[in-house]
């Protein structure tokens, strides 16, 4: 089976803002007054907590979590990732002072490679286990490898890219990636929301399919010994 050929087996998101937020505002009748959702949303919305210290909430599929320094919206399924952009969009349209020091779009996928011996294969080429690890484990194994690399653009940053395996989809590999957005310290009290979203906007397609993008190279790079 080729690399273009292969489908996740699971495929979500998180987007992540780091900076000072007030958990407590972020109530799904708050959201449906500002605009920001429908009332049909705002009845469904699952209120795990709703406080000044967190606030905990599922819509659709989509969850929203925010304490005092992380706002983040998070998806187990791809499909709500326009949702997701049109929700962080709205919000910090409308909470545009909100000091915002990073920002991160980190996709996640599951693929199952359905062999044993191809899963190990894997493994070992990404994370060889001669000539260290032979000789000081029994039976060594890569449990979490995490390559990191500068961005450059109008928006400069790190992607840190992770392979693991999937414990969901044994055997398989679970990919996970982090496009890192950094602002400008000197901005974040003033137009840092801004400059959020203008990272969000432009960097939004290619980040959603890294991790998919990291997997499918994997996948040309290394064959199995037998198709």
């Amino acid at each position: 089976m080729s690399a273009a050929t292969r489908t996740p087996e699971a495929e979500g998101l998180d987007l992540v803002l780091v900076g000072s937020f007030n958990p407590a505002i972020f109530h799904p009748e708050w959201l449906f007054r500002q605009g920001i959702i429908t009332e049909q949303d705002a009845k469904e919305a699952n209120v795990q907590n709703v406080s000044s210290e967190i606030t905990v909430l599922q819509m659709g599929g989509i969850r929203l979590q925010c304490i005092s320094h992380q706002f983040s919206l998070l998806t187990t399924n791809i499909s709500h990732a326009e949702r997701m952009q049109d929700l962080i969009r709205q919000t910090f349209s409308l909470l545009s002072h909100t000091p915002i020091s990073a920002c991160g779009i980190n996709p996640h996928v599951h693929y199952s490679v359905g062999n044993i011996d191809y899963w190990h294969k894997i493994g070992h080429e990404l994370a060889p286990k001669e000539p260290v690890w032979n000789e000081l484990l029994e039976h060594p194994g890569m449990q979490s490898l995490t390559i990191k690399a500068p961005r450059g653009g109008d928006y400069p940053g790190e992607i840190n890219a992770t392979v693991e395996p999937s414990v969901k989809h044994p055997p398989g590999i679970f990919v996970k990636v982090n496009c890192h957005y950094g602002l400008p310290s000197e901005i974040m009290h003033a137009g840092a929301a801004e400059r959020a979203l203008k990272f969000i906007e432009a960097e939004w397609k290619p980040a959603c399919g890294m991790a998919r993008k990291v997997a499918e190279q994997i996948f040309t790079k290394i064959k199995p010994d037998h198709d």
